[in-house]
Formats: structure tokens, C-alpha cells, sequence
């Protein structure tokens, strides 16, 4: 990873900070985060407010997280509760006071400290119906929540990138000397967080449910990895406390900050979990959705074989689906920082060919908080040439300028390319039919907590790239012809990107 040349640049805005401070000039360098307080959301008191809530938020784990269940007439929970003699108890319904609410079966297990993790699976849900439920959090039943199943034949995904929640950790607010630090750094995220949900779902009403490309946030011991990890409860908290999360399953996937650590286990409930690509945090799954099949990769776990072999049985066992769609954390065809790193193009030249093998039509990561998306691709990795390569040591050493770029980086920029890669599409260049390759689509940062910049490079395989240093969310359509995405900005709701849209014919 490009560790140093960050570091490098860190100490520089901050001795550059201080040294304003200590002059009278109480400012500090945004670029690379968004400062919640500065936001038109902001205004009018909200931030004030969110502060005084916060206090109340960020000791509280015990928030719900929904889940896609197995199929569309399914759904998942997970919510914390305090150890105790009291059985957790969950209940489900189509009356708002739930009196025709049905008791569902509750299992539970010890999470953190003190803490245990609840889980269940409501069945039997129908298309286009409200229902209610409420669950027992320290014996006391919370307030009913409605969930609206919405329709099948035809629906609207929204796709976000790396709310990372707890990042902004080491900037600098305005007005300040010093780093945020956890609780602050949180705070600041978790606002913006729920700023881009609010906003997405407010132009987008009929939302079925979320995807995450990973990153849910911060904080973890990489180096060594645990089943439970206390210090990131609070930005798990943060992530959780948006009020619109309790009516909107969120299919998550597992990013490189939540895999250290088994709490992401604990605090969502992944429908046919398998054991295949597992960390701590957990391994690959799928679920359907309509004529959809999605997969989940846990690509933190780098044993190929295991992810093929999940595809592959995910694949077999729905072969119905009209559109197959791949979740994965690293951004193997991205434009940010990280796009470019030996660890990732490897990860890249052995995913394709499985993708391509069980005919993936679209890929969806995150990782480098920028956003891009790809022209159709095809074949890239066919021609492998490994005298090419660098090494991990060796490309950190040219991208940090440790050593000046030499014919040897230049050719292998040049060949990560995978100009050959690109597909001839029928159709404009944003309306392709019938295409014999794969989207590959990076998010941005939904939250602000950290942005990457763009490689100077722009590689032959991006068809559309963009950073601007602010949130965006993309919206997904999907029918039995049509796969569309678009891409708005939160600030002032505007398309960063034309919308892209694939139409199948056969």
C-alpha cells in the first residue's frame, strides 16, 4: 500500500496548519475529507443539533441492521443488546400497533464486551406491502418500524462506496489546531453519512435496498486480526445511526478496514453465508433479488480458488438469472491511487477470467474513494506477461518518488492499461446492447470521510472517471432488459456522469 508519501504529505499540512495558527489564521487544509460543518446540510442549526445527538449515539451499538434475505420474500436483522438473563424477542406484522404481529425465532451470541449480537430472518414477504416490526433491546420493545417490500419485476438499487465512517480521524477542522481524533473524526462522518442516505432517498423514493462496496469503517488491528475488537463499537454506531437504515437492508460487502476485526459479523446478518473467502469478519455470499443474481466477495481473503468455487456454485444453483452482478471491495479496473498497485492488478488478472467464465455482467467495487467507471472489458488478462510486473516494494518505491520513473515504470503503467482489454459495444459509447464483456464501476466516498485522488494516468480501460472532493451515491435500474446506473453529487444533486445503461436483447 502507498503509505508514505501520505504520511509525508499529512506532516506538511499540519506543521502548515499549526504554523497559520500560531499567525492569527485559524484554517486548515479540506482537501481529501469534507468537513461537516462547512456543508450547505449543515446549516440552519442541523449540524448544532446532530452534535447534541451524537453524545447520545455514540455509546449506543444497539442500532438494527437489515439485510437482503436469501430471495426477495425474505429479509434479514442483526441488533445488539446488553448481556442479560432476558431472551432477545423480535416481532413482525402488517399493523402498525402490531397487534397481528408474529414472534419470530431470535438466536444470539456474544459479541464485545458486554454486548450480545441478535439475529433473525423474516420469511414470507409479498411485493408492494408495508410491514412493521419491533424488537427487544434490554427487555424494552422499541418503537414499531415499517418496511416496505417493494416490486420485483422491475426496481431501484442504491450503490454507495466506503462510508468508512471514523477516516477523518487525522484532518483538522477549522478553527482547530490539532487532529479530529476518533470521536469527533466520527461524529463529522457520521453526519455526512446520513446526509448522502437522506438525500438519496428523498430524489429517490422507491429504493429497494442499498449496496455497500465496503469500508463501513475505520478502525481495526490489522496486524492482528480478532474475533471481537472494542475500539470501532462507536463508529459502527455512527454508521448505523442514520433512521432511514431502519427501513433500508443494506447488502454490505467486506472492505480491508472491516475484515481485521469479527464485529462486521456480529452486526449484519449475510444470507447464504458460505465459508468459502473467510477473515474473521466473514466470507462470500449471495442472494437474489428478482431476475438478479448478486455475489459478495470477500476478496481481504486472497485464496482465488475459493472465490471461483463460490461463483461457480452461487452460479449453478441460479441459473434463472437474467443479470449477474459481483460485489468486491479493491477496485481491479478503478483510476484512484490504489488502481495501479501490483497487489491489485494481481488480484485483477486472477478475478477476470472467472467473471468472464460464468458471464458477470457487472462489477461493483470501491477501495479508492474516487469514483470511475470502465469501458465494457474483455480479455485483459490473456496476454499476461509477468516480466512486465512490478513488485509491491518496487512500485511504492516509483509512485513515492523515491526512485525517478524510468522506462520500466512507464512500461508497466502502460501495460496495466489492458488497452486490448476494451470491447467494441453496439450502441453508443453510453447505451451499449448485447455486450460481450463486463462493467466494472468504482464509488466514491459516500460519506467525505476520505478521498483519494485520481492517477495523473488516465488508463485506456476508464471510460468515465471524476473527483471533486464531495459525496456522490449512485441509483441502479434494473429490468428484464435494461441495467442502468447514474451518479449525482450530494451537494447540489447533479449528475457527475452520463447515465450508463446496458440493454439485452437475447
Amino acid at each position: 500500500m502507498i503509505k508514505r508519501a501520505k504520511k509525508l504529505m499529512t506532516i506538511l499540512l499540519t506543521l502548515t496548519v499549526v504554523l497559520s495558527a500560531s499567525a492569527g489564521v485559524f484554517a486548515a487544509d479540506n482537501d481529501g475529507w469534507t468537513e461537516a460543518s462547512k456543508t450547505s446540510a449543515a446549516d440552519n442549526g442541523e449540524w448544532e443539533k446532530w452534535c447534541d445527538e451524537w453524545e447520545q449515539i455514540k455509546n449506543n451499538p444497539t442500532q438494527v441492521s437489515l439485510t437482503p434475505g436469501k430471495d426477495e420474500t425474505e429479509l434479514n436483522f442483526s441488533w445488539y443488546s446488553k448481556k442479560s438473563n432476558e431472551k432477545p424477542r423480535f416481532k413482525f406484522g402488517k399493523k402498525a400497533d402490531l397487534k397481528d404481529g408474529k414472534e419470530i425465532e431470535v438466536t444470539s451470541e456474544e459479541a464485545v464486551s458486554g454486548y450480545v449480537s441478535n439475529k433473525c430472518i423474516v420469511t414470507g414477504l409479498t411485493e408492494n406491502t408495508t410491514y412493521y416490526y419491533s424488537y427487544t433491546v434490554d427487555g424494552k420493545w422499541s418503537e414499531p418500524v415499517s418496511y416496505r417490500a417493494r416490486s420485483t419485476k422491475e426496481f431501484d438499487i442504491l450503490f454507495v462506496g466506503d462510508p468508512q465512517i471514523g477516516s477523518s480521524s487525522g484532518n483538522i477542522a477549522t478553527g482547530s489546531e490539532t487532529e479530529q481524533g476518533q470521536d469527533k473524526a466520527t461524529r463529522n462522518d457520521s453526519f455526512n453519512w446520513n446526509n448522502t442516505i437522506n438525500t438519496a432517498l428523498k430524489d429517490n423514493p422507491n429504493i429497494s435496498f442499498m449496496i455497500s462496496a465496503g469500508d463501513q469503517i475505520q478502525s481495526r488491528d490489522k496486524k492482528n486480526p480478532s474475533k471481537t475488537y472494542d475500539n470501532n463499537e462507536i463508529e459502527y454506531a455512527g454508521y448505523l445511526s442514520a433512521d432511514a437504515l431502519k427501513s433500508l437492508p443494506v447488502a454490505t460487502t467486506i472492505g480491508n478496514h472491516d475484515a481485521p476485526s469479527g464485529n462486521y459479523s456480529y452486526h449484519f446478518n449475510n444470507p447464504n453465508a458460505s465459508e468459502l473467502g473467510e477473515t474473521v469478519a466473514g466470507g462470500d455470499y449471495y442472494y437474489t433479488y428478482g431476475n438478479t443474481l448478486f455475489m459478495v466477495l470477500n476478496t481481504n481473503n486472497y485464496n482465488i480458488a475459493e472465490h471461483k468455487e463460490f461463483i461457480e456454485k452461487a452460479v449453478s444453483e441460479n441459473k434463472d438469472a437474467r443479470w449477474k452482478v459481483v460485489t468486491l471491495h479493491q477496485d481491479i479496473y478503478g483510476s484512484g491511487e490504489h488502481s495501479n498497485e501490483p497487489e491489485i492488478v494481481s488480484l485483477r488478472y486472477s478475478l477476470v477470467p472467472i467473471f468472464e467464465d460464468n458471464d458477470i455482467d457487472v462489477v461493483l467495487t470501491g477501495h479508492d474513494h474516487a469514483y470511475s467507471r470502465s469501458h465494457i472489458l474483455s480479455g485483459g488478462y490473456k496476454e499476461k506477461d509477468e516480466s512486465k510486473l512490478l513488485s509491491e516494494d518496487d512500485f511504492e518505491k516509483y509512485f513515492d518518488g523515491e526512485v525517478e520513473s524510468d522506462e520500466k515504470y512507464e512500461e508497466y503503467l502502460k501495460y496495466v492499461e489492458d488497452k486490448k482489454a476494451v470491447e467494441t459495444t453496439k450502441g453508443d459509447i453510453n447505451n451499449v446492447v448485447d455486450p460481450e464483456g463486463i462493467l466494472y464501476m468504482t464509488a466514491n466516498s459516500a460519506s467525505g470521510s476520505k478521498y483519494y485522488d485520481l492517477v495523473t494516468r488516465k488508463q485506456s480501460y476508464i471510460a468515465s472517471r471524476w473527483q471533486e472532493d464531495v459525496p456522490t451515491y449512485s441509483t441502479i435500474h434494473i429490468s428484464d432488459t435494461e441495467f442502468s446506473i447514474s451518479t449525482y453529487r450530494t451537494d447540489n444533486g447533479e449528475k457527475i456522469d452520463d447515465t450508463f445503461k446496458i440493454t439485452k436483447t437475447k
